[in-house]
């Protein structure tokens, strides 16, 4: 198992594209051990998605900044239920801003990692990047999959809880599948009911509240993809913020120099002036002194 474990943490570090090539060496080696259960389980792992990658990086290489979004993830998740429960708005709009702010900063140290390793740069890699790290935030077996960094694939944040005791719709699958869903129960209830009673008002009643569950549940899922959509604009907004600093320092710093340039130049100028005209003054001495020469002769 040691043998398995330490060649399973080496591939996770290793970039995408050398995965499969080493995943089915990393298997050979145990087989040859004797461990085939080991082997096949090597085997069986997929190589990580670009943007999984970068995350599983991070869990390497920023180990307390993801801890700080992962107790972020929990603040936020107590401060949602305290506002379901009525109170501590002001408390969840901090614990939401903390959030947000921790993923986009392990967002900018992706891009990082991704620039320093030669990858290309996508604002669909970044927005995948800033997913998982909402879905870990979110969720605690998520967070315990970033924690480790053996990610192979993107995950989708499904929120922070449903209001009124209902059941969250999964964020991956959006409005249109909720409305599916939703469709599905009213027919599932309208059916039960009224072969469980053959009674017409009775029908009709549980027809009535499959159809009111139903409507909640796409509003759940409707209000569960808006949740996520502004997360991802919200993260891109800081991003963007940071990097027109970043420029703007880049641009402060250039001016600073084209200052020092420019005066550069003009001491270099002002000292040719003064370098030509003292060649000048030493021509003339030098005319006069040949002069003298000849009257003398």
């Amino acid at each position: 198992m040691l043998a398995e474990e330490q060649e399973v943490e080496r591939l996770f570090g290793l970039g995408p594209e050398s995965f499969v090539a080493a995943r089915n060496e990393a298997a050979r080696r145990l087989r040859q051990a004797g461990d085939a259960r080991a082997a096949a389980r090597v085997a069986a792992l997929r190589r990580p998605s670009l943007s999984a990658w970068a995350v599983n990086q991070l869990a390497r290489a920023h180990g307390p900044e993801v801890e700080g979004l992962l107790g972020a993830g929990r603040r936020l998740r107590a401060a949602h239920q305290a506002a379901v429960a009525g109170s501590g708005a002001a408390a969840l709009r901090a614990a939401t801003r903390a959030e947000r702010e921790a993923v986009a900063g392990l967002v900018a140290a992706a891009v990082e990692v991704l620039e320093s390793t030669g990858h290309a740069i996508t604002d669909a890699t970044r927005d995948r990047v800033a997913a998982t790290l909402h879905a870990a935030a979110a969720d605690p077996a998520a967070a315990e999959l970033v924690r480790r960094g053996r990610l192979t694939h993107d995950l989708d944040p499904a929120g922070f809880g449903a209001a009124d005791g209902l059941e969250a719709a999964p964020g991956a699958e959006g409005v249109e599948a909720g409305g599916r869903r939703a469709a599905r129960a009213t027919a599932k209830g309208r059916d039960a009911a009224a072969a469980r009673r053959g009674d017409g008002k009775a029908a009709v009643d549980a027809e009535a509240m499959a159809a009111s569950r139903a409507r909640r549940l796409a509003a759940v899922a409707a209000r569960d993809e808006a949740r996520r959509r502004a997360r991802l604009a919200a993260d891109q907004a800081v991003l963007a913020t940071r990097h027109a600093e970043r420029l703007g320092r880049v641009a402060d710093q250039a001016e600073r120099e084209a200052t020092r340039a420019r005066t550069t130049a003009t001491a270099a100028i002002d000292a040719a002036a003064a370098a030509r005209e003292r060649a000048s003054r030493a021509a003339k001495e030098l005319t006069e002194a040949e002069g003298r020469l000849t009257d003398d002769g």
